[in-house]
């Protein structure tokens, strides 16, 4: 079967030859192909197209110049095929791809996290696995400036982190420590604000015995947080931090850093600066004195 990539270059693979780049009729043309490829099968409205293609800037023609474009990119993946043979079909809703002829590596992908939102453990790790080698480069790695191509990568990389979650929790339920810290290294990366992916890592770093490391995967979280949208983690992150400096049963004998200790002076201050009716000025002498105390102790 025929096949579209929109993960790096855009490329139409039919009738056992590639065309890409300016092979496809220009920018607009291969724009339109992008579009009808991201709805996967479901036809796009006229209106719909000229908006994403010209937003406000679209000349009194965009509708025929957008029929244009659809013809050069019927003939540049099919010379001499008309438009009811061509994988781009018209219909009364505008236009879409006829994906029994064409496949779309960007569908594929869907298909396989949503089939992993609901597999067993096992199953999920592996379906995942295969939507990331499916999604190995760029979702539209060609449209650096167009809009529309930002939101639909940050939408799949949204939903490629969530699932990477799913099969990183998976993993560890397991035992398989190896996938749960490369499932959850990939969802972190992904979405590195996203407090149950970050949490997620951090269960995989302490089951490899990396502690040290979970807790600055924490404490990156917080600073990140409080940077960019100037909030604490979520009671439960908070927790999973705590749990990690009191947990000592398998690192007997084992003392806190001093980057331990400092961050759960963080954490510990701003709980009692949320306080009501709390004089933050007695809050900070008594943190300093036991900061002090704490730190000349390691």
């Amino acid at each position: 079967m025929d096949r579209i990539r929109v993960f790096g270059a855009t490329t139409v693979v039919v009738g056992g030859r590639e065309v890409t780049g300016p092979a496809l009729g220009g920018i607009k043309p291969r724009q339109v192909l992008e579009l009808l490829a991201l709805a996967g099968g479901a036809p796009v409205s006229k209106d719909r197209l000229v908006d994403l293609l010209w937003g406000e800037d679209a000349p009194a023609s965009a509708r025929a110049t957008l029929e244009s474009y659809v013809c050069v990119a019927r003939r540049a993946i099919a010379p001499g095929g008309s438009g009811r043979s061509s994988v781009v079909q018209t219909t009364c809703a505008g236009y879409r791809l006829d994906t029994s002829r064409i496949t779309v590596d960007l569908g594929e992908c869907r298909a396989l996290l949503s089939r992993a939102s609901t597999a067993p453990a096992a199953e999920c790790v592996r379906l995942v696995r295969r939507a990331l080698v499916l999604s190995e480069h760029p979702l539209l790695a060609t449209e650096s400036r167009a809009g529309w191509a930002d939101l639909e990568r940050d939408a799949f990389g949204h939903g490629l982190a969530a699932a990477c979650t799913t099969a990183a929790r998976a993993a560890l339920t397991l035992g398989d420590t190896d996938a749960g810290l490369e499932l959850s290294e990939r969802a972190a990366g992904l979405a590195p604000l996203d407090e149950a992916a970050v949490r997620i890592r951090m269960a995989a770093l302490v089951g490899s015995g990396r502690r040290a490391e979970a807790i600055e995967c924490f404490l990156a979280l917080r600073r990140r947080l409080v940077g960019e949208l100037g909030v604490e983690p979520e009671p439960a992150t908070r927790s999973a931090y705590v749990d990690l400096l009191t947990d000592r049963s398998d690192e007997p004998g084992r003392h806190p850093t001093r980057g331990e200790v400092s961050g759960l002076l963080e954490l510990l201050r701003e709980t009692l600066t949320r306080v009501p009716g709390l004089d933050p000025g007695p809050v900070e002498r008594a943190l300093a004195g036991v900061a002090s105390q704490a730190l000349q102790l390691l």
